[in-house]
Formats: C-alpha cells, structure tokens, sequence
C-alpha cells in the first residue's frame, strides 16, 4: 500500500500509518509511506489544493498540480442572456462537484474535439435579477459548433481575472467583458510567444 505520511483509518480516524504497518507485517503485505512534498515552501496535498480552487486561486493550483484544475461536463441550456444581451456562451449542465470560486477566469475549453481559448464566468449572473448558479463560456475564435445534451464541455481554469460583480446595467456589464476578453487574448498570445521561445 502506498500513503501520505497524514494518512489516518478507521473508527474516528484513530489508525495511521504505523499501524497500518503493522497490520502490513501481520497480513503479508508491504506499506510505503511518503513524506509531505513541498514546492516552493507550500505544501502539495489534496486538502490544500482543494482550499485553493475555492478561493479562486486556480493559478496556484495549478502549480501544485503541475496541470490546469479542470471540470467535465455536458453542454446545458441557458437563460438566452449571454446572445441577446451580451456574447454568446456555452452553458454546461447541472454541475455538483468543486468549482472555482464566484467570479471571471481565463480557459480553456475543450467541446467534443474541439479546443478554443475561452473566458468563463462561475457564478449567480446578478446583474439580471434572479440569481441562478452557472457556469458560462464564451469561446474566443468561435465558429459555428454542434451541441447536444451529450456534448462533453471540459474547461480548464488557467487564471482568475475578477470577482463577479452586479453591474448598474447590462451595457456597462458588456464592456466589461470587452475588457475581460482583451485581457484574455493578451495573455493567449503571451503565452504563444513563451511557447515558441521555449520550443
């Protein structure tokens, strides 16, 4: 068996790896137990990890986790906000598990085979009145695609850009993700540019 130095078992999580090594030697199997990684002075585990992506930190937590966080889903169905109002989004279906917290980040999004630089929102869209939890992306690039309740949508979360905020109005709301998405193409094109360099 193979566990983290913390690991603990049992009723009340009163075992830990020392007694799980006994029980190794008595049963006829070997415990290999691992001590705390660091990197740059943070810890890597899953707890700490986990309590970054809450906080929005997802640059962060990539660093721990030498790869984007990132969640999958299917394409869902929206309120129609984003094309009448503002720009067009992917909505991705009901969503249960660890998200991002509130606010606007730089992705990617991988739909069905296809990948595209994106800004997605995570949040209540407040400034339309009744609040109603999504996940919202906007696909820069974007061309016609096919979506179905089968589509997978896979987004992973590069940057935070902004918490999410109630707008005077959805003008001032549009503009807003016209600076979102500059900020956005500004950092896909630094980020081609450290590619090449590093080619």
């Amino acid at each position: 068996m193979h566990e983290g130095f913390n690991f603990h078992f049992g009723n009340k999580a009163a075992g830990d790896v020392k007694m799980l090594a006994e029980f190794g030697r008595e049963m006829g199997f070997e415990v290999k137990v691992y001590p705390e990684l660091r990197l740059r002075g943070e810890p890597v585990s899953s707890t700490q990890i986990r309590k970054l992506i809450a906080s929005g930190q997802v640059s962060r937590a990539r660093y721990l986790l030498a790869r984007p966080f990132s969640i999958l889903a299917t394409a869902g169905r929206g309120r129609g906000y984003g094309s009448k109002y503002t720009v067009p989004t992917i909505n991705l279906s009901r969503y249960e598990e660890l998200v991002p917290k509130d606010g606007v980040y730089i992705t990617r999004t991988r739909v069905g085979d296809e990948c595209f630089d994106s800004v997605t929102n995570v949040g209540n869209r407040p400034t339309f009145g009744t609040e109603s939890f999504a996940i919202e992306t906007h696909l820069l690039n974007f061309h016609p695609i096919e979506l179905n309740p089968e589509t997978e949508v896979e987004i992973h979360f590069l940057q935070r850009l902004r918490d999410e905020i109630k707008f005077p109005s959805v003008e001032i709301l549009r503009d807003q993700i016209s600076e979102d998405v500059k900020k956005a193409r500004r950092y896909f094109h630094l980020l081609g540019l450290t590619d090449r360099t590093n080619a």
